[in-house]
C-alpha cells in the first residue's frame, strides 16, 4: 500500500501566501499517514469546510473565526442608529468594519487609519480551504476500494472536495472580482486558480471573470455526477440537492436562465419544502431541522452585532420597510423590540454552531432563482415564473392572493421577494452587483451608509454625537469590488490591483 505523509491537526497544515511560502508544508515529525479514505474524510471535516466556532462578543473578539461578516454591512440591509439611548453593545464594531462598509479604499483601517481588520483573512481561509480540497482530490483515488459501500464514500468525497472548491472559487470571484457581465467576463479579472496541492515555485496571476466561472461549473458539474443518488449524510455536509441548488445560482449570475432553470427544478424535485408561516410557532424560522434547509457550514455571529440603540447597527428602515403588514416575515425574520428597534430573529440567537449567516442553503432560494430565470426566458416560461413566486409568497403572507405579473414588473418583484427572502444571508450585495450588469433588467442603487462616534460631556455626562459622517457608494464605482490584499499583491509581483479612490463624506 502506497503511503502519503502528512502532517494533520484536524486537517492538513497550509500556508496562505502564494509565492512567499510553503503552499502546503510536509513536516518530518509527528506525522500522520492517510491509509484509507476514512483519514481524508476526516481532514475534509475538520480543514476542508469552513469552519463553525461557539460565538462570542463581537466581531472584535471572532475576527480570525468568521468569514466575510462585512458583507452583511456593506449593502442596504442595515444601518447605523444616530437616535435615541447610546448602547455600549457592540459600539466597535462602527470601528472594526470602518472600511467596508463606508467603502474605503484602504478597507482594514477604521476612521484614524488604525488597522482594525486582517485584509487578507478571508483570502487566506478561502484558499486555505481550496488547498485542502485539492489535497483530497489528489489522494483520494490511491486509497483502496473493496466494497460498493468504499465506492460510494470514495465518491462522496470526491463529491463535496469538488462542491466545496467550486464554492469558494464563487465566493472569491464575487468579493475580488467584477459581478459577471456577459459583455466584460472574458477581460475582467478575478482571483487567481490553484488545482495543485503542492507548492509551485512561481508568481500568480488573476484569472479572468469567465475563467473563475469555469472553473466553478467544472468543479460543481463533478461535484453534481459524484453525489448523484448517495444520500445525504446531514445539513452540514454537502449533498447532491445542494450541489443543484449552486449551480442553479452559478447560472443565474451567469444569465445562463435555461442552465438556472434546469438545476433550480432538479433541486426542487429533491427538496421542495417550505414552511408555511400562518400557523408557525418557534423561536428561530431556520435550525438545522427546518424542512427548508439543504446545507449549511460556517458560523451564525450577526445576531450579536445588530445592537438595540444609538450607534450601532440595526436591521435598516429601508429593509423593514419592504414587508407589508400582512407579510409573517416581518415578525418571523426581524423583530421589533420595546424600544421599536427590530432585531434579526430568523437564524437561531444561542450559537454559532446552527446555521451559517453567510453560507446557507435553502429551498426558498430555489424557487427564487427559478423565478427569476424563467422570467428572465419569457414566452413559455412565464407561467412557472409565476407559479414559483406565488408559492413562495403564499408560505410567507397572511390572506395572500395570487399575483399575475409579467415582463420587468415580474422580475422586479421577484426580485424584491429575494430581498424579503434571503435577508441577512449574505445574498444581498452580491445581488446588487449583478442586478446591475443585467441584460434582461438592469437596475441600479446607490447606497448611503453613516458612520458616528459618541462622548460624554459635562454636567451629566450623557453620550452625545461628536462624529457623524455619511458615505455614499453610486452604481458602477470601483468599491463594488474588494482590493487584492496589500501581501499578495507584493508576493505575487505583477499582480494588478483593483483600483478604487479615496472616499469622501459629508
Amino acid at each position: 500500500m502506497k503511503r502519503y505523509k502528512f502532517y494533520i491537526m484536524f486537517g492538513v497544515i497550509c500556508s496562505t501566501c502564494f509565492a512567499c511560502s510553503n503552499f502546503l508544508t510536509e513536516y518530518s515529525h509527528d506525522q500522520a499517514y492517510v491509509q484509507s479514505y476514512t483519514d481524508l474524510d476526516e481532514i475534509i471535516i475538520g480543514s476542508g469546510y469552513m469552519k463553525c466556532n461557539s460565538a462570542s462578543y463581537d466581531y472584535g473578539y471572532t475576527k480570525d473565526l468568521v468569514y466575510y461578516p462585512y458583507i452583511h454591512f456593506m449593502a442596504d440591509e442595515t444601518e447605523v442608529k444616530t437616535t435615541g439611548a447610546y448602547s455600549y453593545s457592540n459600539a466597535n464594531v462602527l470601528k472594526i468594519l470602518f472600511g467596508y462598509y463606508t467603502w474605503q479604499k484602504e478597507v482594514e483601517r477604521d476612521h484614524e487609519s488604525t488597522v482594525q481588520w486582517v485584509e487578507n483573512q478571508d483570502w487566506n481561509n478561502l484558499y486555505l480551504h481550496i488547498n485542502i480540497c485539492n489535497l483530497i482530490l489528489s489522494q483520494i483515488d490511491e486509497q483502496p476500494v473493496e466494497t460498493g459501500m468504499d465506492r460510494q464514500n470514495v465518491n462522496r468525497i470526491k463529491g463535496e472536495a469538488h462542491f466545496l472548491r467550486g464554492s469558494y472559487y464563487f465566493i472569491l470571484a464575487n468579493l475580488y472580482g467584477k459581478p459577471y457581465s456577459t459583455a466584460t467576463a472574458k477581460t475582467d479579472l478575478a482571483v487567481p486558480i490553484k488545482l495543485t496541492e503542492y507548492k509551485e515555485d512561481k508568481v500568480y496571476t488573476r484569472a479572468t471573470v469567465e475563467e473563475v466561472y469555469e472553473q466553478t461549473l467544472k468543479d460543481l458539474l463533478q461535484a453534481e455526477s459524484y453525489l448523484k443518488d448517495i444520500p445525504r449524510k446531514s445539513v452540514t455536509r454537502a449533498g447532491h440537492a445542494a450541489v443543484c441548488l449552486m449551480l442553479s445560482r452559478v447560472y443565474l449570475y451567469m444569465q445562463n436562465y435555461a442552465e438556472t432553470v434546469k438545476w433550480a427544478r432538479a433541486c426542487l424535485a429533491e427538496q421542495d419544502d417550505l414552511t408555511n408561516l400562518n400557523g408557525f410557532v418557534g423561536d428561530a424560522f431556520v435550525t438545522q431541522s427546518s424542512p427548508e434547509l439543504i446545507f449549511t457550514m460556517g458560523g451564525n455571529f450577526i445576531f450579536l452585532n445588530l445592537g438595540n440603540g444609538a450607534g450601532n447597527f440595526v436591521v435598516s428602515e429601508d429593509l423593514i420597510r419592504c414587508y407589508t403588514e400582512n407579510d409573517l416575515r416581518k415578525q418571523n425574520f426581524i423583530r421589533a423590540n420595546d424600544n421599536g428597534i427590530y432585531k434579526y430573529v430568523k437564524l437561531p440567537c444561542v450559537s454559532a454552531r446552527n446555521v451559517s449567516d453567510n453560507f446557507a442553503l435553502r429551498t426558498a432560494e430555489a424557487y427564487l432563482n427559478l423565478a427569476e430565470a424563467a422570467a428572465c426566458l419569457g414566452e413559455e416560461y412565464m407561467t412557472e415564473a409565476q407559479n414559483a413566486y406565488n408559492t413562495l409568497r403564499r408560505n410567507r403572507i397572511t390572506g395572500y392572493t395570487d399575483e399575475h405579473l409579467t415582463g420587468n414588473d415580474l422580475i422586479k418583484a421577484i426580485r424584491q421577494e429575494r430581498r424579503r427572502e434571503l435577508c441577512l444571508e449574505g445574498h444581498r450585495w452580491f445581488d446588487l452587483r449583478r442586478y446591475m450588469v443585467n441584460d434582461a433588467c438592469r437596475e441600479e442603487k446607490t447606497l448611503t451608509n453613516t458612520f458616528v462616534l459618541y462622548g460624554q460631556f459635562p454636567p451629566d455626562y450623557a453620550y452625545e454625537i461628536v462624529t457623524l459622517r455619511q458615505y455614499t457608494l453610486p452604481p458602477h464605482d470601483d468599491a463594488w469590488t474588494l482590493p487584492i490584499p496589500a501581501v499578495e499583491l507584493e508576493s505575487n509581483y505583477g499582480m494588478p490591483d483593483n483600483p478604487r479612490s479615496e472616499r469622501e463624506y459629508k
